[in-house]
């Protein structure tokens, strides 16, 4: 009987395979397509459980607290806008507002504008183009001292800032979406806060 070198039969009388590692091989192959398919699966799992969170937190959310969100993150862009001057009394909305009612008639640098008519100018700008594009309601901002009164030069009156459709104050038995936010100027004789109020109404 022939014998193959470097080969010992087993105890039936059968050689071996020649390459014993055929079979570790495909096992391994095995295992990697598994793998593969867990990892799909896990892909699909995760993302059909991010689309169910998203469509039932979109459901939660009704028309009021949309235009609720609207109105707080309106009054922030307004804000935080860039007037386009570089003097830091005037660089944002903000700034100019400040600067309005310490030093109303004060210029920006770089032009021949007050803090006043700029941040006037800046809001009704804003509030505009916001309108424009929710055409079915109505826009006021309001800007007032909080625990001091600042009197107007010109008219004896206390001063405060008002842009939009005035008539919006004297609603009354109709839905209103306000936001509040408060600015503060540090001076040597204390903090003073001044509070800015957008109110929102549908036509």
């Amino acid at each position: 009987m022939m014998t193959r070198e470097h080969e010992t039969p087993n105890e039936t009388g059968v050689f071996p395979l020649k390459d014993s590692r055929l079979s570790g091989k495909r096992e391994s192959r095995r295992m990697s397509g598994q793998s593969t398919v867990f990892l799909i699966l896990l892909v699909i799992m995760l993302f059909a459980g991010t689309a169910v969170m998203l469509l039932t937190f979109a459901k939660t959310i009704n028309q009021s607290d949309y235009i609720n969100m609207y109105t707080h993150n309106l009054l922030l862009s307004i804000l935080r806008s860039d007037t386009g001057y570089s003097d830091p009394n005037c660089k944002l909305v903000s700034d100019a507002i400040i600067c309005a009612f310490f030093s109303p008639n004060a210029v920006c640098r770089g032009g021949t504008t007050t803090c006043l008519e700029v941040a006037k100018s800046a809001i009704t700008d804003y509030v505009g183009r916001f309108s424009s594009v929710k055409k079915s309601y109505r826009y006021l901002l309001t800007v007032q001292p909080s625990g001091f009164t600042m009197i107007d030069e010109n008219t004896g009156e206390p001063f405060t800032i008002s842009v939009g459709d005035s008539s919006i104050s004297s609603v009354r038995n109709q839905t209103k979406y306000t936001a509040n936010e408060q600015l503060r100027k540090a001076a040597t004789t204390g903090v003073f806060n001044i509070d800015v109020k957008l109110t929102v109404v549908p036509k």
